[in-house]
């Protein structure tokens, strides 16, 4: 083997990584927490809009419901306390709820 054959890592399955680093674990977990939240407030929506919502960013301030559809955004800011109620139901009570139309481009 070359010189540098010592000095590359072996290969790891990802699920060890996400445990094993501190960094990575807290994105996992924020991630994982995300996707909860959104499955938490799915069946509280009006079925017209489910599809149109994707998990965003989880953090100690609050969560981000992101919208492919800028027009969906004033029906979501009515659903708020809606929205509240069921994440608390769940046990994943946020600070504030954020609602944010996705950019595609």
């Amino acid at each position: 083997m070359g010189r540098f054959a010592d000095s590359v890592p072996l290969p790891r399955a990802l699920g060890s990584t996400l445990r094993e680093d501190p960094g990575l674990a807290q994105l996992a977990h924020r991630m994982a927490r995300s996707k909860a939240c959104l499955a938490a407030v799915l069946p509280v929506l009006p079925p017209a809009l489910r599809p149109h919502l994707v998990a965003g960013p989880w953090d100690d301030q609050g969560w981000t419901l992101l919208t492919r559809q800028a027009a969906a955004l004033s029906k979501l800011r009515q659903l708020v306390p809606l929205m509240e109620s069921a994440l608390a139901q769940q046990g994943l009570a946020v600070p504030r709820i954020r609602l944010n139309a996705l950019l595609t481009g």
